[in-house]
């Protein structure tokens, strides 16, 4: 059996205030219109004020937002996991360079490891990477500063190569936050509208279906209730209606 969907998604709820919308503008009849004035106030195009045009200047703000930040959040991972590779290749190389003899184990605790340590510092976060990458370039320079004419720097990669990637990392990351945060802001300004815009969308639908409940045939009445914006779905044994066609206005006789 056919049964009605109701509006239950900013995408869903948009379009049955739309096509309620449009469907009055349509019908020329006062009459022949099956919703109220009442529920047409919030929605016309005309009043900036309206419930709808609120509600589409809020999802388009959250679309613009998200669109905004999206590269943003993807340049950042992309430069996160460069930072990362270098970190992780600084370690293995400072250990491979204890192993040579190049370094001796001490110098292992300037980048805050344990002398002994058998791994390379944990990377598993974006703040992990930042500390780790933070030590590398603080500890070169103490390394430096305390071995002297002896300091043998190390390389492939530099703490200089690591300390500029860090550089980017951090200025990308205050972007990418500030973008989030924006966007968490419009998403909050698009969360508080919906109650009321959904709430509206559902009523509309239970206003058309009452409008056309004397409609005998359950496939006309539901074409004409579609016409406002009700959705129908249908299982699998049932025969969908065929599309509604769009209304037009007479034009009158002057």
């Amino acid at each position: 059996m056919p049964h009605r969907l109701l509006p239950n998604s900013t995408p869903t709820v948009i379009r049955t205030l739309k096509t309620a919308r449009d469907e009055w503008n349509n019908v020329s009849n006062p009459a022949d219109r099956a919703i109220s004035a009442e529920q047409f106030a919030q929605l016309d195009e005309n009043d900036p004020n309206s419930l709808l045009n609120r509600f589409l200047a809020d999802a388009s703000a959250l679309q613009l937002a998200e669109a905004a930040q999206a590269p943003l959040t993807s340049a950042e991972a992309k430069l996160a996991s460069q930072l990362t590779m270098s970190v992780s290749h600084f370690h293995q190389v400072l250990d491979l360079g204890v192993t040579r003899g190049t370094f001796n184990a001490g110098a292992r605790s300037y980048y805050g490891r344990d002398i002994t340590a058998t791994t390379i510092p944990e990377l598993s976060s974006y703040q992990a990477v930042d500390d780790a990458a933070e030590a590398v370039v603080n500890g070169e320079a103490a390394r430096q500063k305390a071995e002297g004419a002896a300091y043998v720097p190390m390389a492939l990669p530099s703490a200089a190569e690591v300390a500029a990637l860090l550089t980017q990392f951090r200025d990308l990351d205050k972007q990418s936050g500030q973008a989030q945060e924006y966007t968490d802001k419009q998403r909050g300004v698009l969360n508080a509208d919906y109650p009321a815009a959904q709430a509206l969308a559902v009523d509309i639908c239970d206003t058309v279906e009452f409008f056309y409940r004397k409609t005998a045939d359950d496939a006309t009445r539901r074409v004409q209730c579609q016409r406002w914006g009700v959705v129908y779905a249908f299982d699998n044994s049932s025969t969908p209606a065929p599309a509604p066609a769009a209304t037009t206005t007479t034009p009158e006789v002057k």
